[in-house]
Protein backbone atom coordinates (compact mmCIF):
# COMPACT_ATOMS: atom_id res chain seq x y z
CA UNK A 1 0.00 0.00 0.00
CA UNK A 2 3.35 2.37 0.85
CA UNK A 3 4.57 1.65 -2.57
CA UNK A 4 1.19 2.67 -4.41
CA UNK A 5 0.75 5.94 -2.42
CA UNK A 6 4.53 6.39 -3.45
CA UNK A 7 3.87 5.87 -7.06
CA UNK A 8 0.53 8.35 -7.18
CA UNK A 9 2.51 10.58 -5.15
CA UNK A 10 5.58 10.60 -8.07
CA UNK A 11 2.86 10.64 -10.97
CA UNK A 12 1.60 13.79 -9.63
CA UNK A 13 5.07 15.21 -9.07
CA UNK A 14 5.72 14.57 -12.45
CA UNK A 15 2.45 16.25 -13.87
CA UNK A 16 3.06 19.63 -11.28
CA UNK A 17 6.56 19.89 -12.58
CA UNK A 18 5.54 19.16 -16.27
CA UNK A 19 2.52 21.88 -15.52
CA UNK A 20 5.40 24.33 -13.62
CA UNK A 21 8.05 24.14 -16.64
CA UNK A 22 5.70 23.71 -19.19
CA UNK A 23 7.78 20.85 -21.22
CA UNK A 24 10.03 17.87 -21.20
CA UNK A 25 13.03 18.02 -23.16
CA UNK A 26 14.65 15.11 -24.88
CA UNK A 27 17.75 15.55 -26.77
CA UNK A 28 19.12 13.46 -29.48
CA UNK A 29 21.57 13.62 -32.09
CA UNK A 30 23.01 12.03 -35.26
CA UNK A 31 25.35 11.71 -37.81
CA UNK A 32 24.67 11.30 -41.34
CA UNK A 33 26.53 8.56 -43.49
CA UNK A 34 25.89 8.52 -46.73
CA UNK A 35 27.60 5.60 -48.67
CA UNK A 36 28.95 6.92 -51.42
CA UNK A 37 27.57 4.44 -54.03
CA UNK A 38 24.54 5.65 -52.91
CA UNK A 39 24.71 9.20 -53.37
CA UNK A 40 24.67 10.32 -57.73
CA UNK A 41 25.38 13.90 -56.81
CA UNK A 42 25.93 16.87 -54.17
CA UNK A 43 24.35 19.98 -54.43
CA UNK A 44 24.72 23.58 -52.74
CA UNK A 45 21.80 26.00 -52.19
CA UNK A 46 22.61 29.94 -51.51
CA UNK A 47 19.07 31.43 -49.87
CA UNK A 48 20.82 34.40 -48.69
CA UNK A 49 18.39 36.89 -49.11
CA UNK A 50 15.69 34.71 -50.14
CA UNK A 51 13.28 34.93 -47.63
CA UNK A 52 10.14 33.36 -48.85
CA UNK A 53 12.86 30.44 -50.18
CA UNK A 54 13.74 29.15 -46.30
CA UNK A 55 10.87 26.89 -46.36
CA UNK A 56 10.07 23.95 -47.75
CA UNK A 57 9.43 23.62 -51.33
CA UNK A 58 12.27 26.28 -52.57
CA UNK A 59 14.19 23.83 -54.51
CA UNK A 60 11.07 24.35 -56.92
CA UNK A 61 11.59 27.74 -57.68
CA UNK A 62 15.69 27.99 -57.05
CA UNK A 63 18.77 26.62 -59.01
CA UNK A 64 21.40 25.54 -56.69
CA UNK A 65 24.38 27.55 -56.86
CA UNK A 66 26.62 24.75 -57.31
CA UNK A 67 27.19 21.12 -58.14
CA UNK A 68 30.27 19.55 -56.14
CA UNK A 69 33.03 17.64 -58.71
CA UNK A 70 32.75 13.91 -58.75
CA UNK A 71 35.98 13.93 -57.69
CA UNK A 72 35.69 15.73 -54.20
CA UNK A 73 32.10 13.95 -53.30
CA UNK A 74 34.10 11.44 -51.31
CA UNK A 75 36.34 13.56 -49.18
CA UNK A 76 32.78 15.90 -48.84
CA UNK A 77 30.72 12.86 -47.48
CA UNK A 78 33.46 12.26 -44.76
CA UNK A 79 33.56 15.63 -43.99
CA UNK A 80 29.87 15.81 -43.50
CA UNK A 81 29.41 13.10 -41.84
CA UNK A 82 31.71 14.41 -38.82
CA UNK A 83 29.00 17.29 -38.25
CA UNK A 84 26.49 16.19 -35.47
CA UNK A 85 22.40 16.83 -35.99
CA UNK A 86 21.06 17.37 -33.05
CA UNK A 87 16.93 18.22 -32.29
CA UNK A 88 15.14 18.54 -28.68
CA UNK A 89 11.79 16.74 -28.17
CA UNK A 90 9.55 19.07 -26.34
CA UNK A 91 6.91 16.93 -24.98
CA UNK A 92 4.82 19.91 -23.65
CA UNK A 93 0.92 20.80 -22.89
CA UNK A 94 0.67 23.48 -25.34
CA UNK A 95 1.36 22.81 -29.06
CA UNK A 96 4.56 24.31 -30.23
CA UNK A 97 5.56 24.86 -33.52
CA UNK A 98 8.75 23.02 -34.47
CA UNK A 99 11.18 25.07 -36.84
CA UNK A 100 10.55 24.94 -40.59
CA UNK A 101 13.50 27.01 -41.93
CA UNK A 102 16.06 25.60 -43.77
CA UNK A 103 18.64 28.65 -43.16
CA UNK A 104 21.16 30.27 -45.52
CA UNK A 105 22.62 27.32 -46.83
CA UNK A 106 20.98 23.97 -47.58
CA UNK A 107 23.09 20.56 -49.18
CA UNK A 108 20.94 18.99 -51.42
CA UNK A 109 22.08 15.19 -51.72
CA UNK A 110 20.82 13.58 -54.91
CA UNK A 111 20.99 9.70 -54.42
CA UNK A 112 21.02 7.16 -56.97
CA UNK A 113 17.98 5.67 -56.64
CA UNK A 114 16.44 8.85 -58.01
CA UNK A 115 15.43 10.15 -54.10
CA UNK A 116 16.60 13.29 -53.02
CA UNK A 117 17.27 15.08 -50.18
CA UNK A 118 18.05 18.47 -48.02
CA UNK A 119 20.14 19.23 -45.15
CA UNK A 120 20.85 22.33 -43.40
CA UNK A 121 21.96 24.29 -39.79
CA UNK A 122 18.53 25.74 -39.16
CA UNK A 123 16.40 23.03 -37.88
CA UNK A 124 14.65 21.86 -41.22
CA UNK A 125 15.08 18.75 -43.64
CA UNK A 126 13.28 17.37 -45.87
CA UNK A 127 13.66 13.63 -48.20
CA UNK A 128 11.36 12.98 -51.53
CA UNK A 129 10.97 10.64 -53.77
CA UNK A 130 12.33 10.59 -57.77
CA UNK A 131 8.54 11.92 -58.19
CA UNK A 132 8.55 14.61 -55.71
CA UNK A 133 6.19 13.43 -52.93
CA UNK A 134 7.88 13.89 -49.65
CA UNK A 135 9.19 10.91 -47.33
CA UNK A 136 9.84 12.43 -44.79
CA UNK A 137 10.91 15.21 -42.67
CA UNK A 138 13.20 16.47 -39.79
CA UNK A 139 14.10 18.76 -37.31
CA UNK A 140 17.78 18.15 -37.11
CA UNK A 141 20.29 21.31 -37.21
CA UNK A 142 24.13 21.70 -36.73
CA UNK A 143 26.59 24.34 -35.83
CA UNK A 144 25.99 26.97 -38.67
CA UNK A 145 29.93 27.97 -38.29
CA UNK A 146 30.51 24.59 -38.97
CA UNK A 147 28.61 24.01 -42.10
CA UNK A 148 29.48 27.32 -43.46
CA UNK A 149 33.13 26.22 -42.97
CA UNK A 150 32.64 23.03 -44.82
CA UNK A 151 30.62 23.96 -47.85
CA UNK A 152 33.25 27.08 -48.19
CA UNK A 153 36.06 24.44 -48.44
CA UNK A 154 34.81 22.98 -51.33
CA UNK A 155 33.10 25.69 -52.85
CA UNK A 156 35.34 28.70 -52.26
CA UNK A 157 33.19 31.28 -53.91
CA UNK A 158 30.43 31.06 -51.74
CA UNK A 159 31.33 33.40 -49.52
Amino acid sequence: MASCKRLVLGIMVLVLSLSLCGCLIIPISQHYDFPIEDVASIQFYDLRGEDASHYHGFHNSCEPAYTLAEEDKAAFLEDFSALEFTDTILIVLAAVDPSFEYGDWVVRFNFTNGRYGFCSYAGFGETFEADGSRISSTHLSCEKEELEALIRKYYPDAF
